[in-house]
């Protein structure tokens, strides 16, 4: 896709996320995308969301595995190390605070997400994981994710901003480097 394309799918996408328990830590994660730049204007990725640490096999089974940071610092290296031990994983989220470190798709590309007035976003970082899986199956950019409008339980509105570049993030969305 071009970057032109990437920029008419950050205006138009629309994610609706739901998300069933199944163990602790582990969800059954439902995105349904929609927006006119997607093939017949609608995509749902259903995917399996693990909080690690994980007990037992659910790391191995995560579609999505993310995990929080204690140091932003090591947020980059830590997701880069966790998609190596978890290949079978499509997306890898390490967050701390107002950033998020995401290792996605096959070749572990590497992104960044940095929320709003450098505060956590009103959607929580393992939403957005899911949301890279989403924009991945998809076969959108990365960039897709500055656009989405997302609506979720964790939010009380559809999350808005994330103008130009995608360097500002606005409420709830963060910005894509």
């Amino acid at each position: 896709m071009t970057a032109e394309g990437a920029a008419d799918v950050r205006e138009a996408v629309t994610a609706t996320v739901t998300c069933v328990p199944r163990a602790r830590g582990v969800e059954h994660v439902r995105v349904a995308l929609r927006g006119p730049a997607l093939p017949g204007g609608v995509l749902v990725d259903e995917h399996l969301r693990v909080a690690l640490p994980a007990s037992g096999a659910w790391a191995g089974a995560g579609d999505v595995l993310h995990e929080e940071s204690a140091a932003g610092s090591t947020a980059a290296a830590r997701a880069v190390r966790l998609a190596a031990r978890h290949p079978g994983a499509l997306v890898v989220a390490v967050h701390h605070g107002c950033w998020c470190r995401l290792v996605v798709g096959r070749r572990g590309s590497s992104v960044a997400l940095c929320s709003a007035r450098w505060r956590r976003p009103s959607v929580p970082w393992p939403v957005w994981a899911s949301l890279a899986h989403a924009v991945t199956v998809a076969a959108l950019p990365a960039e897709a994710l500055a656009g989405v409008r997302v609506r979720h339980p964790a939010s009380r509105r559809a999350a808005v901003g994330c103008r130009g570049q995608g360097l500002e993030a606005g409420a709830g969305r963060p910005c894509v480097r």
